[in-house]
């Protein structure tokens, strides 16, 4: 009797003491305001190819570096979706925010018509013990060439990106905040980038 007296009291004294995790849902791109005209032919058209993710990455948990081989994965600070999905869904909306370009989903029924292609690869993409984040992989581009058969693409660049920025506030929403950051650099690199290929 006297032990499972001391049994149910240390069962009510753990659930009150253990409070439930806060989950925070996290997304990289918010609705915008704006209609894209993804139909519009005047400007070049350009396809964005679903973003390759590293496997570490596919977790929903956010990513902390807190030593050379050692990562940490947030238990209550978790993506809202994929980072896959949103990560692709922001570097989109980057591109059609800073470029000259139509920058179209790989499923669109317009891309097609794409002259462009590009294929990102995310190596990394989190925080880290020294207050930065940090981004890094490789894209490469492919232009149609209208010589040989119309789906037939030639890679003619392929390039690595790494970049960091500093964190000034703790927290992980501060981090996500400057991971955004990240991804709106790259979008401009990669619009140099195809800024710079023959005939563009």
């Amino acid at each position: 009797m006297k032990i499972s007296l001391i049994l149910l009291f240390l069962g009510l004294l753990a659930s009150c003491t253990s409070k439930p995790l806060m989950m925070k849902y996290y997304v990289l791109h918010t609705p915008e305001n704006k209609i894209s005209d993804s139909s519009n032919k005047t400007k070049p058209m350009v396809l964005l190819q679903m973003v390759d993710v590293a496997e570490y990455l596919n977790q929903s948990g956010l990513v902390m570096q807190v030593d050379k081989y050692e990562l940490y994965y947030s238990r209550q600070d978790v993506w809202a979706e994929k980072l896959q999905s949103s990560f692709y869904k922001a570097l989109l909306e980057d591109l059609n925010t800073t470029g000259q370009r139509v920058y179209v989903e790989h499923n669109s029924p317009n891309a097609e018509f794409a002259i462009v292609s590009i294929k990102v690869e995310l190596e990394h993409f989190h925080a880290t013990d020294t207050s930065s984040v940090v981004s890094s992989g490789r894209y490469s581009l492919s232009l149609s060439d209208p010589k040989v058969t119309r789906n037939k693409k030639v890679t003619t660049s392929s390039q690595s990106f790494f970049f960091e920025s500093e964190l000034n506030q703790d927290g992980y929403a501060h981090a996500v905040e400057k991971l955004r950051t990240l991804i709106n650099r790259l979008a401009k690199q990669i619009e140099r980038d195809i800024a710079a290929l023959p005939n563009n």
